[in-house]
């Protein structure tokens, strides 16, 4: 009998002190200051810092190059519409006088095409500035969106696959080098207003927990996994060569989002707008995580998620996304 309770003794302990450590770090997670300010440094040349964002012509994108901008750097602005990113442009410049913009037009959902996009061009529009982050958040839904697979065309499963993971992918591999400073003049002479220092850049992945496979966004779920697998995978090979001191890479898997394209309903506690998120994707840099759900009410519903039987689990998702459906066929009907 002794033995049996200093067993359950043992373990009732355990279980404490592994609930209490995750409650801390979690906590720590939120609480604590962003690592943003290590990307925002001049060069060589006395150049400020650069953000490269995909998909800022709305929505989280756009609300992420405001952010960056806010904080000091400058934006190349992505999209596949001119006007919209004109607009977001002089947007910018009217709120942030001192940012420099530059405008990068290609459609990442055609970048599948045969010279549907001239990588090697963006590469050398880039290549003279002082780029430390870069934003992958170009990716969009199926449209019209919560339909069953077998009712989607051909282009439209190979448009999203296209824009969702193999957009991402492309421009990360032309753009690293760049980030690592191999295709930037002087890298061994960065200077802060502290001194010399080494080079730094940030990757961030905006992804979806929809990457864990939902119904009716089935290959838009399948093209976020991709991307999510892919940045896990980049952060791997930067600490196999050793050089993951020099580029942090992390992957946000975000939530319902309201103020993007396809809801613009209020703001509630689980669907926040798309600058509180992207306030608190900022936020995160420089936690030491290679993943994270940055948003803390997207965070506490994904861990009351882990912790139900996947029947469950299964159940809540289908509930949320034939509600997601109903909502939308209403939408088309008035």
């Amino acid at each position: 009998m002794d033995s049996l309770n200093t067993f359950t003794s043992t373990i009732g302990a355990s279980l404490l002190f592994y609930t209490s450590y995750k409650i801390i770090d979690t906590a720590r997670l939120y609480l604590r200051p962003s690592g943003l300010h290590r990307y925002l440094y001049t060069d060589a040349r006395g150049q400020g810092a650069w953000a490269f964002v995909t998909g800022s012509s709305s929505g989280i994108g756009k609300n992420l190059a405001f952010e960056l901008a806010s904080h000091g750097f400058n934006i190349v602005l992505h999209g596949r519409n001119p006007r919209k990113l004109e607009t977001v442009r002089d947007e910018l410049q009217t709120t942030h006088p001192r940012t420099e913009v530059r405008i990068i037009v290609a459609d990442a959902s055609q970048c599948h095409r045969p010279d549907a996009i001239d990588f090697a061009r963006i590469r050398d529009e880039v290549a003279s500035l002082h780029l430390t982050v870069l934003v992958n958040c170009a990716g969009s839904g199926p449209t019209p969106a919560f339909g069953g697979l077998e009712t989607y065309e051909r282009e439209d499963i190979v448009e999203s696959l296209a824009l969702n993971a193999i957009f991402p992918a492309v421009l990360t591999a032309t753009l690293l080098p760049i980030l690592r400073g191999q295709h930037t003049p002087d890298t061994e002479k960065l200077t802060t207003t502290a001194g010399p220092t080494r080079r730094r850049a940030l990757i961030i992945n905006i992804g979806s927990v929809t990457d864990d496979g939902f119904p009716l966004v089935s290959f838009y779920s399948a093209g976020k996994s991709a991307t999510h697998t892919l940045h896990k995978a980049i952060a791997r090979e930067a600490a196999l060569d050793g050089w993951d001191k020099d580029v942090e890479i992390i992957s946000h898997r975000i939530s319902a989002v309201t103020g993007v394209s396809h809801t613009q309903a209020a703001p509630s506690l689980i669907r926040p707008d798309a600058r509180t998120v992207a306030k608190a994707i900022l936020a995160r840099t420089g936690c030491g995580r290679k993943t994270v759900v940055p948003y803390w009410g997207h965070a506490a519903l994904q861990g009351v998620l882990a912790i139900l039987p996947t029947a469950l689990v299964d159940a809540v998702i289908n509930g949320a996304m034939r509600e997601e459906r109903r909502g939308q066929e209403e939408g088309r009907q008035r």
